[in-house]
């Protein structure tokens, strides 16, 4: 899998349903070295989600995997939300799968294979308030645990594609999207308003820490802001190399990795290159473990390493 393939990803260039089985995931003997796009954990359980539909699952602690086997979609999964035993999954065909028992089973919750267009992210804030991004704007909300979806725009007058959402406080979301454009809301999801960044290229994802927002993407460059959006801070980036995953570590370190194996970590408004031995090309997101353990998820599959 090569990096522009990622990219385009990434990028998108390209009520229960019933589902066919000739549209289940096929199970894969090296599911685990597929490309993978979106991990998270609830601290029993590690869910990878990737091409064609493969779910990868761990329960312990990254040194095995096992793939899920009832999975209803081959579309490629691009991001994962975890609540307990409560998931999340969201992909190309405007796809949104969910389980109840961490991971084991699967059923589809949405989809809309004509729209032919992805969801990028998905967040969930309890079981039962979440939301889910994608393409030209798609911003779709649940408040009953994805039984039902208010289908919609984040802006009646901008279609850009919305990358990332995370959640900044009990009120506060923020979203980053293409093209230098970002949207926060201060009531929980209800109400958007656009942001103009001062970087005009897209924005892949974001994390929140402390009192700031890192945002980062296109040809590795890297905004802060210390004030919800109304201002940010562009940092010298060690890496060209577009960034699309981030993690804050259980010693109190933020992870940036993206393509060509970059890996950089974040300190008081500064970026430093970490050389990582034995690189898997491109990574596109990053998840810590117990014992200063990471998980990289990308083009080459699943690998665990350490970062001291």
């Amino acid at each position: 899998m090569k990096k522009n393939l990622i990219i385009c990803l990434i990028l998108l260039s390209t009520g229960l349903l019933a589902v066919d089985n000739n549209e289940m995931a096929e199970l894969m003997p090296k599911f685990s070295q597929s490309l993978y796009l979106g991990i998270a954990t609830n601290n029993t359980s590690i869910i990878a989600v990737g091409e064609r539909g493969h779910i990868a699952m761990s329960n312990d602690y990254g040194n095995s995997w096992q793939q899920s086997k009832n999975v209803p979609t081959k579309a490629t999964l691009t991001a994962i939300s975890i609540i307990d035993n409560n998931v999340w999954a969201v992909g190309h065909d405007t796809t949104i799968i969910y389980s109840s028992d961490n991971g084991e089973t699967w059923q589809i919750q949405f989809e809309d294979k004509e729209r032919q267009m992805p969801l990028l992210d998905v967040l969930f804030i309890n079981e039962s308030e979440g939301f889910a991004i994608g393409a030209y704007g798609t911003y779709l909300s649940t408040y009953d645990g994805g039984k039902s979806w208010d289908d919609s725009l984040i802006s009646a007058d901008q279609d850009f594609h919305l990358n990332k959402i995370i959640e900044i406080d009990e009120f506060k979301l923020f979203v980053v999207a293409e093209a230098g454009n970002a949207y926060r809301s201060f009531d929980s999801g209800k109400n958007w308003e656009s942001i103009e960044m001062p970087y005009s290229g897209s924005m892949f994802g974001a994390i929140s820490y402390e009192n700031q927002i890192i945002t980062y993407g296109l040809r590795g460059n890297v905004l802060v802001s210390e004030d919800f959006g109304e201002t940010f801070t562009q940092l010298d980036s060690p890496v060209q190399d577009s960034l699309f995953g981030s993690e804050h570590t259980f010693n109190n370190k933020i992870i940036l990795v993206g393509a060509n194996g970059a890996v950089l970590q974040y300190k008081n408004m500064s970026l430093s290159k970490i050389n990582i031995p034995d690189g898997d090309g491109d990574y596109t997101e990053i998840l810590s473990i117990k014992n200063n353990k990471l998980v990289f998820v990308g083009e080459s599959g699943i690998s665990t390493k350490q970062i001291r």
